[in-house]
């Protein structure tokens, strides 16, 4: 595979989600505008008036008690995990993930994302968490599956007849249902933690998974009661073949991702019990459940979420300036991450991108009603403009100053066009996110307001397209025979073709215009100067550890302190800034130097990384809101206590004297004797990278680059004075450590080579003075696997057990352990939770060109 087409994989796999989503968001209008063809939607709003109150209380009691039971599963997960909490605070958690997951895609992962936000300000531990969104997912699966089985297995005749199946095959199913439930609760009452490949799962007691099952069928019901009540009493199905439909019709929209089952829910539900109600009144009920059911929870969840940020906000700008007082350091880094007292801190971006997503999903789906109104502006415009609305939310999400400005542009226009065009309710909400937008802007402090492009190509594109698309739909006379929304035009087979390639136009051009408006605002290749790498040259001369001699490898960007006498290495890599090693130089620098890069990292959208850190600093990288996680261990052997006597070192006596016995010898080559070496050198190189079908790594190792290892002494193995292996070595300037660098060998040379290399090597500093030796690090060693360990540690040893085929990583344990070493944690400091595995890949890029990089070679 090449390298072109390695890179075209991960874009296509992205746009395979977005695909199917919209494919079935395509399908589920399409089947409801063929269901509700003939009913009148300017008469909604009077047909939601004659439900009567007694019929909206009663769907709004039954949509309580459903959330109501629902904080009794994190109840239940609480105990599951032994960590008690206070009723008020675990509710708001399962009520705000709850009304979030409810109305957004992909509701597991952000109901677990918006738990976790919750929970971890109070202190539970992230494992913690993670069993508690598992626990949770278990007990909702459980009460579907008892009122589904149940319901098919009661009538399997009537659910054959509306499933189109035959009643055997329903009557298979709903008893595979019913035991899945039922082993289940066998499987609880065992009473033992089982594991599988490191994992370990702790069964519930009999009484909990019981209650599991109770709870969950219970709030199944209320949930479908809550629909029910809304339906036309005239020709409606009993309420028990009802609840079963209505959870088949609920798993549908789960299982699509379509943000709150949008269209796919109603769509199943009109397969499923069309035929008994009327297309009115199942429209009307539908749309009236929507609102109590779904966007009423979500505003409060949103007013309490904003709330709960604000009270954190609050407490972390007291805990920021009691640290000021406390320390001599700048306060202004950590103050400038809190909001004022009052502000939302973190999610004041993410709720308003929400609401204007939810704004720009609903143009996009629906586009606009027909109806009276003053300004014609057809649906193809409004569902280009939800389009639109859908990506500045996301340049909302990053804090772009650019994307505020857009979403107010955008929102007062489409306010305007809304009112004209009689959708007061758009308009209401447009307004209602402009009003909430204005006092935020402090908090879109990201990227210049307005941005020269680099290439005016682009730009230019994306506005002849959407103009075009626009004129075509609303000035010429040309176009504009379908007016419907583009998700139901594109699939109609009465749209014309030239039509369709007018929204698609339109399509593409706010794709291309949004994406280059609203990317991270990466700095351009930069490479040091002499002056930057004199100061350099000075710093390193005077820091400890080994490490910092990557700064000569060429690929790095520096940042110093305001005294030039600490800096920091990095490079960057998507959205990752990604730092190699701790800060090097002075320690008392390090706090402002750390803080001030954080800062210029937010400034430009992007994520602070800090790869292969010791614990040395792990305080200030956690005060800076970032989360350690291992990455491995290093092998460092301690010299005083090294020696070749006893029964521990009879291999590497008998490796040393079957490596002399065949004539190989070792020297260890001064820097300025390195250059009459380097085309032998070369020769080992390339013939070690053509074995290992593998690339040069860089930014964490050092390269095979002239000018960088005539900086090192080096050791190198002859055979009968042939070069057979070399290594650089990096000598810490407080002549403690020694550290290996840059190893090759020939693939023909003997297979204890590097050992005797080693071993060599670690005599030579131990005879001059030196404290301990380096060997590297042992990628993904010592990662925990009990019930506290992290999703990185867990995915880390799954890697480290099954991995090999990949990377030698038992292997090259054991090849260290060898050696008698201590073993050093070393860490990865970045933005925790979903951000983790884009910032390894990151890294992963960075270090090898790649993941193919990183694990060949």
């Amino acid at each position: 595979m090449s390298p072109s087409s390695r890179r075209s994989v991960g874009p296509a796999r992205r746009l395979l989600a977005p695909l199917l989503v919209a494919g079935l968001l395509a399908a589920a209008a399409t089947l409801l505008h063929r269901t509700f063809r003939h009913y009148s939607w300017a008469d909604l709003g009077g047909d939601l008036v004659t439900l009567g109150p007694g019929v909206a209380l009663a769907a709004l009691a039954a949509t309580a008690v459903s959330y109501a039971a629902m904080t009794g599963y994190d109840a239940l997960a609480l105990r599951y995990v032994e960590h008690p909490l206070p009723y008020r605070r675990y509710a708001l958690a399962s009520f705000i993930a709850t009304a979030f997951g409810n109305n957004l895609g992909a509701s597991a992962v952000v109901g677990a994302a918006l738990r976790a936000r919750v929970y971890s300000s109070w202190q539970v531990p992230g494992f913690a968490i993670t069993r508690i969104v598992g626990f949770n997912a278990v007990t909702l699966a459980l009460g579907a599956a008892v009122l589904a089985g149940g319901g098919v297995l009661h009538d399997p005749t009537g659910a054959g007849e509306v499933l189109h199946l035959p009643a055997t095959a329903i009557q298979v199913v709903g008893a595979l249902l019913l035991a899945t439930v039922v082993a289940y609760l066998a499987w609880a009452g065992a009473g033992r933690a089982t594991g599988w490949r490191g994992w370990r799962i702790d069964r519930p007691s009999r009484s909990l998974a019981v209650a599991q099952v109770v709870l969950s069928t219970f709030e199944w019901l209320t949930m479908a009661a809550a629909l029910y009540v809304l339906l036309p009493a005239e020709g409606r199905l009993p309420f028990l073949p009802f609840a079963v439909a209505f959870s088949i019709a609920t798993i549908a929209g789960l299982v699509s991702n379509v943000p709150g089952g949008l269209g796919v829910f109603e769509s199943a539900l009109v397969v499923l019990i069309g035929s008994t109600t009327s297309p009115a009144g199942l429209a009307v009920a539908l749309v009236a459940y929507r609102l109590c059911y779904f966007v009423l929870p979500l505003l409060l969840a949103a007013v309490l979420l904003v709330v709960h940020e604000a009270r954190q906000g609050v407490r972390a700008l007291g805990a920021a300036r009691a640290a000021a007082a406390g320390t001599s350091a700048p306060s202004a880094p950590g103050a400038a991450a809190v909001a004022p007292v009052g502000l939302p801190t973190v999610l004041t971006p993410s709720v308003l991108a929400l609401g204007v997503a939810g704004t720009g999903v609903f143009m996009v789906v629906v586009g606009d009603l027909p109806g009276s109104r003053a300004l014609d502006v057809s649906a193809a415009t409004i569902s280009l403009a939800g389009l639109s609305a859908l990506l500045t939310a996301r340049g909302l999400h990053r804090r772009l100053k650019r994307a505020w400005a857009a979403t107010l542009a955008l929102l007062i226009g489409v306010a305007v066009i809304a009112a004209a065009h009689g959708d007061l309710v758009l308009s209401a909400v447009s307004v209602v996110l402009t009003v909430l937008l204005v006092p935020a802007r402090s908090a879109f402090h990201r990227g210049p307001l307005l941005a020269r492009p680099r290439n005016p190509v682009w730009p230019i594109t994306a506005t002849v397209l959407v103009g075009a698309a626009v004129w075509w739909h609303e000035v010429s006379s040309l176009g504009g025979s379908v007016d419907a929304p583009l998700l139901a035009a594109s699939i109609s087979g009465d749209t014309p073709g030239a039509d369709l390639l007018a929204m698609a136009a339109g399509a593409v051009g706010i794709l291309i215009g949004g994406r280059r408006t609203f990317a991270p605002a990466t700095p351009a290749p930069q490479v040091a100067d002499d002056d930057e790498m004199a100061r350099v040259t000075d710093v390193v001369a005077r820091s400890g550890r080994c490490t910092s001699q990557l700064a000569f490898t060429g690929d790095k960007r520096f940042r110093f302190s305001p005294a030039g006498t600490a800096f920091l290495m990095y490079q960057v890599e998507g959205r990752s800034w990604v730092v190699m090693g701790d800060p090097v130089g002075d320690p008392a620098e390090f706090r402002e130097l750390v803080w001030s890069f954080i800062e210029e990292v937010d400034r430009h959208g992007g994520r602070p990384v800090f790869y292969n850190v010791l614990t040395d600093h792990a305080d200030l990288y956690r005060e800076c809101g970032l989360t350690l996680a291992k990455l491995g261990e290093e092998a460092v052997v301690p010299l005083e206590e090294f020696t070749l006597t006893g029964r521990a070192r009879t291999n590497l006596r008998n490796c040393r004297n079957t490596a002399q016995r065949t004539g190989l010898t070792v020297d260890l080559v001064a820097p300025e004797d390195v250059a009459p070496l380097l085309p032998r050198l070369r020769e080992v190189s390339e013939a070690w990278l053509a074995h290992r079908n593998g690339k040069e790594k860089r930014f964490s190792l050092g390269a095979f680059d002239e000018d960088y290892v005539r900086r090192f002494p080096m050791v190198v193995v002859r055979q009968e004075e042939r070069i057979i292996a070399f290594a650089t070595l990096w000598i810490g300037a407080d002549g403690r450590e020694v550290q290996v660098d840059l190893m090759r060998r020939l693939p023909d040379a003997p297979r204890t080579v590097m050992t005797f290399l080693f071993l060599e090597c670690i005599l030579w500093a131990k005879q001059h003075g030196f404290t301990s030796f380096n060997l590297g690090m042992a990628p993904l060693s010592g990662l925990r696997t009990d019930a506290t360990a992290s999703h990185w540690d867990r995915i880390g040893h799954l890697l480290w057990t099954h991995g090999e085929q990949f990377y030698n990583f038992k292997g090259l344990r054991r090849f260290k352990q060898g050696f008698g070493p201590r073993w050093r944690t070393c860490y990865v400091a970045a933005p925790g939770g979903l951000a983790l595995p884009n910032v390894m890949v990151d890294v992963a890029t960075l270090v090898g060109g790649g993941i193919r990089g990183l694990v060949r070679g």
